[in-house]
């Protein structure tokens, strides 16, 4: 799914030029914000102004708030790879759906173990 959120990179009306750092809205979990829709919107943001992962890398922490920023400093200094980096945000920030867990915990074992395990995996998948 993807969002069309757009990154506000104005011009600077003096020089005529986007700015080298562009403007986003940090991510705050606290706010609701969803942290797979927010690195998309980061993503587009360096894409248009021409940054590359090792900026991302460099820069990321700027744009983190609350616990966010705790979790990073915490657990990601030491992380060299800004796709891994992607992935550890993505599995502690991401919230469950409660509809799916749900739908998961109602299947039950009756007589047909195959067809359980498969409904699990698909409940899973969702």
């Amino acid at each position: 799914m993807e969002t069309n959120i757009q990154p506000n990179l104005a011009v600077n009306s003096n020089t005529n030029q986007i700015p080298s750092e562009p403007f986003l809205i940090a991510f705050d979990p606290e706010n609701g914000m969803r942290i797979e829709a927010w690195l998309e919107y980061f993503n587009n943001a360096c894409k248009i102004s021409n940054k590359d992962n090792d900026w991302k890398m460099l820069n990321i922490s700027k744009y983190l708030k609350g616990s966010a920023l705790t979790h990073y400093v915490n657990s990601c200094l030491n992380i060299s790879n800004f796709d891994d980096l992607c992935n550890i945000l993505i599995e502690n920030f991401l919230k469950p759906n409660i509809v799916n867990l749900s739908d998961f915990s109602q299947h039950q074992l009756r007589n047909n173990l195959d067809e359980y395990f498969h409904q699990k995996l698909n409940c899973g998948r969702q």
